[in-house]
């Protein structure tokens, strides 16, 4: 064969003699000749693990950290799991408008509430209620957002942007702050919180080319729970895990087990300090699994496989936590029964104070909606 020019195209036309195998060789030579061209991945990233499902730590790897704040840790996601649940029960009753189960997620929140520090901020989506809660935004305007009010909280005093609906859209504002304490040259982190279908969207993509180009203090973490709604994370990218994603835009990416809450804690606080001494952003992915619906407008029945749920449910994060406790001798049944009953006296306290407060009128929403402090 041989490539003939025409009339703006070009033509391949067949040469007397030349058989297609040699056709195939060629192709096989330009493919040898091209690989040291083609970019490719050394591997496939491994989740970081401290404890395994049955709490045992891995020697060398546990954080530093005393026993009241590992004490601290598990109380915050008996919190989470009472928070769930009664959020759950107040949506089915209609005194709250929607919510966004968390169960089987505590540890990615906890791990990540625990290494931020005050003036860091959060971009959250709708299903951060406990990192949220850890990094000082009161439980009471949490609840009047989701009984329909506008968001009544103060970002300038809890450095908590308000909840994200639109899909993705805080990667960016996550990353524009990032820019902007490093332009300023602010010791301050912004950390993107979203899940795996965010990483879908544009709007992610364009973070991550943000935060590399202009080195943005910014992490952006990724609760992979492995659904996004109905579509399953292995329909949404050919890409073997999230944390690959950044390498093509210059930020460096760290799979962890999502289930692992001292895991979560120390890439978290490993991404956080790198981001603020100005070493670069990074691209945390935490693997975990939806246990629940995806909210409560959803059926997860519907499509979630029954026997995957089991599988993971197996693996739950609260159990493997205090399993590890148990054998420090930092926890035990009473320490269990007074962590819930205090995280549910707090709970309906704060629900109560916002079934308190008056529906706002159409003037004050307006009102809300155009002042510019």
């Amino acid at each position: 064969m041989s490539i003939a020019e025409g009339v703006g195209i070009w033509v391949i036309v067949p040469v007397e003699g030349v058989s297609s195998a040699l056709v195939a060789v060629s192709a096989s030579s330009i493919e040898q000749a091209l690989a040291a061209s083609i970019p490719s991945l050394a591997r496939v990233p491994q989740p970081f693990r401290i404890l395994d499902v049955d709490g045992r730590a891995e020697a060398g790897l546990e954080p530093d950290l005393s026993a009241d704040e590992l004490r601290g840790l598990y109380r915050w996601m008996v919190f989470g799991r009472q928070l769930d649940e009664r959020g759950l029960q107040l949506q089915r009753q209609g005194r709250l408008g929607v919510w966004g189960p968390m169960i089987g997620q505590e540890a990615a929140q906890v791990g990540l509430g625990q290494a931020m520090r005050a003036g860091d901020w959060i971009f959250p989506s709708y299903r951060e209620a406990i990192v949220l809660s850890m990094h000082g935004l009161d439980l009471t305007d949490l609840f009047a957002y989701y009984r329909g009010l506008y968001w009544p909280a103060n970002p300038r005093q809890s450095g908590v942007f308000p909840i994200q609906i639109v899909i993705g859209d805080q990667s960016l504002h996550a990353v524009g702050a990032g820019i902007g304490f490093a332009l300023q040259k602010q010791p301050h982190v912004a950390i993107g919180a979203v899940g795996d279908g965010a990483t879908s969207q544009g709007d992610f993509l364009e973070a991550l080319n943000f935060a590399g180009v202009f080195n943005a203090q910014a992490v952006l973490f990724v609760q992979n729970n492995h659904w996004a709604i109905s579509m399953p994370r292995t329909h949404q990218t050919a890409s073997e895990t999230l944390a690959q994603k950044g390498l093509g835009h210059g930020v460096s990416g760290v799979l962890v087990d999502g289930n692992d809450v001292l895991a979560v804690y120390a890439v978290s606080h490993w991404a956080i300090e790198r981001a603020r001494s100005g070493r670069g952003p990074t691209l945390v992915e935490a693997l975990t699994y939806r246990i629940g619906a995806h909210t409560t407008a959803d059926d997860p029945r519907r499509y979630q496989p029954p026997e995957e749920i089991e599988t993971w449910r197996r693996q739950d994060p609260l159990p493997r936590l205090r399993r590890y406790l148990e054998r420090r001798g930092l926890w035990n049944a009473d320490a269990e029964t007074e962590a819930v009953t205090d995280a549910l006296a707090r709970i309906d306290a704060a629900v109560a104070d916002a079934e308190s407060r008056p529906v706002p009128t159409l003037e004050a929403y307006i009102e809300a909606a155009t002042r510019s402090d």
